[in-house]
């Protein structure tokens, strides 16, 4: 795949988008529903390639997106089988490059199947 920012085909071993022991997780229903929502609104930056921003008082603003940043394969793996294959804003709306991720993916990768799951999975 030559998109920039879509070159990831798995998972890596803390994406919490995947069911892995490894896993990042979070400490309550509703921060699990509030990184999804803005997963599917903006996008998910992997963690390996984000920018982690600090304010200028050293408080850091999380990871973001930057020049090299890949997006999360885990996001982008459940979206397309929670039934996204036509695209979602994270994405930009952009059905031929949902196609393109379709074909793209490493489907034996562990990874959740819909956000429910995920939501469900994500949490301590």
């Amino acid at each position: 795949m030559s998109e920039p920012g879509y070159m990831l085909k798995k998972p890596c071993k803390n994406c919490p988008f995947s069911p892995l022991e490894t896993r990042i997780t979070f400490s309550c229903k509703e921060r699990a529903e509030e990184i999804s929502e803005s997963a599917y609104r903006r996008g998910f930056p992997c963690h390996l390639s984000a920018v982690n921003h600090e304010l200028p008082d050293g408080e850091s603003t999380g990871f973001m997106f930057g020049g090299n940043t890949q997006h999360c394969a885990g996001a982008i793996m459940m979206f397309l089988r929670d039934g996204h294959e036509c695209g979602w804003p994270g994405i930009y709306n952009d059905e031929d490059l949902a196609e393109k991720l379709e074909a793209h993916m490493d489907w034996s990768a562990p990874h959740y199947e819909s956000e429910e799951d995920f939501i469900t999975g994500a949490v301590r």
